[in-house]
């Protein structure tokens, strides 16, 4: 079980995770949040937690395991309208503020581009970011959020266990999963005051930076060197000893 007033005790902020709904069990904390913002139920910074997300949403339609009453699963919501342009930073900010959460507790974690989190090589958790646009402002945005914190290697399903891990297998011990929660959401409500700034933070975590990638783009597949983020957060990958710039690839 989740216990809220453990996430509260341990939050170093000024609105983030003030307002907490918290699930027994969830098909998703991203599909609950938006529901909960059409029915005027949100508040900027409030956070959706589930001990059991049954239905983890990834990029691409993807689903993401987390173990019961083991993983962390969380979104965070935000209400107030902002540009597109400072939109577009926010899953670079969501991602350092987990890589700094992680580190926090102990382990050494990379970030794979776009939305990826990964201990020792081997994933251990992604983010998702949703939004709504009208008038050329985004209006509400939901940031998704799922760690593997305490599975074992059993808990895995077998064709995922080879490349998956939690932070309790990396770090040898259990974590508190209210205590990464209120961790993150602090860095990440730091963070938020300096967006521009983050892509450099983002590019001290990234795993394959200077390295051979390979992704899809349109109806073929590119191999490239990846050389960083620019202050959009898009991906910048050699090609041919040509610079190219991509807002959404999936690297492999």
């Amino acid at each position: 079980m989740i216990f809220t007033n453990l996430i509260q005790t341990n939050l170093r902020t000024i609105q983030f995770g003030k307002d907490i709904e918290y699930y027994q069990r969830l098909e998703s904390t991203n599909v609950e949040s938006w529901d909960l913002i059409k029915k005027n139920n949100a508040s900027h910074g409030m956070i959706v937690i589930t001990d059991n997300q049954y239905k983890g949403k990834g990029r691409n339609n993807n689903t993401w395991f987390m173990g019961s009453s083991k993983g962390l699963a969380m979104s965070i919501i935000l209400t107030k309208p902002m540009s597109i342009k400072d939109a577009e930073l926010i899953p670079i900010t969501i991602g350092v503020s987990v890589a700094k959460a992680l580190e926090n507790r102990g382990a050494i974690p990379n970030l794979k581009w776009p939305n990826d989190i990964f201990l020792e090589g081997k994933k251990c958790g992604g983010i998702l970011c949703e939004s709504r646009i009208s008038q050329n402002m985004v209006q509400n945005m939901v940031i998704g959020i799922g760690i593997n914190i305490n599975e074992n290697e059993n808990d895995f399903p077998e064709d995922i266990r080879a490349s998956s891990t939690s932070l309790s297998i990396e770090t040898g011990h259990t974590n508190q999963r209210e205590l990464v929660c209120a961790i993150l959401t602090t860095y990440f409500e730091q963070l938020m005051g300096s967006l521009t700034s983050n892509f450099k933070l983002w590019e001290n975590y990234c795993s394959h930076m200077n390295s051979k990638v390979c992704f899809h783009h349109g109806n073929s597949e590119h191999n490239g060197i990846f050389k960083g983020i620019n202050d959009k957060g898009h991906a910048l990958i050699d090609i041919k000893n040509k610079p190219h710039t991509f807002p959404s690839i999936t690297l492999k």
